[in-house]
């Protein structure tokens, strides 16, 4: 009778332990995912930031130039 409720026990034991071992093992998937979404994140921020970056001198570009015809346009006129 005891060695029967070691038994039960030990397999209860076995079954825990084959949770928790699973449940680490899809953490750390989770983890290694969640550092590499991460990673993605900051590499599309770095691009935005460039992009935003390139936006901006082209716009000021074209500023430029707009104005040189404006004055070009007023020189014309007079």
């Amino acid at each position: 009778m005891v060695t029967d409720l070691f038994n039960t026990l030990e397999q209860k034991l076995e079954l825990v332990l084959s949770k928790v071992n699973t449940l680490q093992e899809a953490n750390a998937a989770l983890q290694k995912s969640l550092g590499e979404k991460e990673q993605a994140l900051k590499e599309a921020e770095a691009t935005l930031a460039r992009v935003s970056q390139e936006r901006e001198t082209v716009r000021d570009r074209i500023d430029k130039i707009l104005n040189r015809l404006k004055i070009i346009d007023t020189g014309e006129s007079a």
